[in-house]
């Protein structure tokens, strides 16, 4: 039987998997405070400003994270050579 293994990512896509989970869980929780003043027949705080600003401010919080965290993670990402490049020209021994 096959040994589940944790894959081996780079230090990076691990802190980008973790602040996605941590966005998603503050988007959660900031909807579900608004969403708990909620009294009686319909939710008037739907419409109330302050409860979506907040939820467009975590989203943009979110989306400049994300793409920080992305372009950090393209710029430090390696990739790996076959093997030793041959110069032209002169060689040194």
């Amino acid at each position: 039987m096959r040994s589940r293994r944790i894959p081996r990512w780079r230090l990076l896509t691990w802190v980008i998997l973790a602040f996605n989970l941590a966005m998603l869980l503050w988007l959660v929780i900031a909807l579900d405070e608004a969403s708990e003043r909620c009294v009686g027949e319909l939710c008037r705080d739907v419409n109330d400003p302050g409860s979506t600003l907040g939820a467009w401010l975590v989203i943009f919080f979110w989306l400049t994270g994300v793409v920080l965290l992305g372009v950090a993670w393209l710029v430090t990402h390696r990739t790996e050579r076959p093997g030793p490049r041959h110069r032209r020209g002169r060689h040194r021994h």
